[in-house]
């Protein structure tokens, strides 16, 4: 191979590898605490092996503890990709360093900033109905990233976990809430055309789809109440 082919390699090397870009040149990104996360980048023929790192600063001098802010787990068969288990709030940097065949290498960190502050609540906190033999009913909830910003579509379907109540004994449910209409599916409901029902429901917390913890907020308490209908005797002549 001649240099000026050398200097060719090299430079298509240089130029893949640099699409990952600096570590200065950072995005920014928010996570839901405790979300377990898969990150990829292509795979480079040229790239011999693939570090992963997270630092908790951004001249990444130091590293995150994996004990108690966040946990990486290699992927199989993946080295161009890692599991991060995000388990504190804070700023963190996912970081990159690729090694090529050729002897040079790079590196890129991507700006991740961790939250608890999520919520879910209901959209509204009553309503009635009257008895119609059909056991079911949806009431929509509302879970923000923090107050005024909804959680992103990226995070749904989301686990809700809710206790229902009725007459001095309660049962645990659990379903999922689907992005678009976001309605909670209300399991445990018994309707009866000849008394009348007072149900409690109550958020007790829920999960995005990486895992990640969205607490109840101020408005958990949903009550349904269902109307017994009219009594009408047969008919006499």
């Amino acid at each position: 191979m001649n240099i000026s082919s050398v200097y060719k390699a090299l430079m298509t090397f240089v130029i893949i590898i640099l699409s990952l870009a600096s570590a200065s040149g950072q995005d920014a990104y928010t996570v839901v605490r405790y979300s377990k996360l898969k990150y990829k980048v292509t795979a480079n023929a040229d790239v011999q092996t693939y570090v992963w790192r997270v630092y908790t600063d951004k001249d990444l001098s130091f590293e995150a503890n994996a004990s108690t802010q966040c946990k990486l787990t290699p992927v199989t068969g993946e080295p161009n990709a890692i599991h991060v288990e995000w388990l504190d709030d804070g700023v963190y940097y996912l970081t990159l360093y690729a090694n090529g065949t050729n002897g040079c290498s790079n590196k890129k960190a991507w700006k991740y900033t961790v939250v608890s502050t999520p919520t879910i609540i209901f959209n509204e906190i009553a309503s009635s109905d009257c008895a119609d033999d059909e056991d079911k009913f949806a009431t929509q909830v509302i879970a923000e990233l923090k107050a005024g910003i909804a959680l992103a579509d990226s995070q749904y379907p989301i686990t809700v976990n809710y206790e229902v109540t009725y007459n001095g004994e309660t049962k645990p449910y659990t379903t999922d809430v689907a992005y678009g209409d976001q309605l909670l599916n209300i399991e445990g409901i018994t309707e009866d055309i000849s008394n009348d029902k007072i149900y409690s429901i109550k958020i007790i917390g829920a999960t995005t789809i990486f895992g990640g913890k969205i607490n109840p907020g101020a408005e958990d308490i949903y009550t349904r109440t269902i109307y017994a209908i009219p009594n009408i005797e047969d008919i006499t002549y």
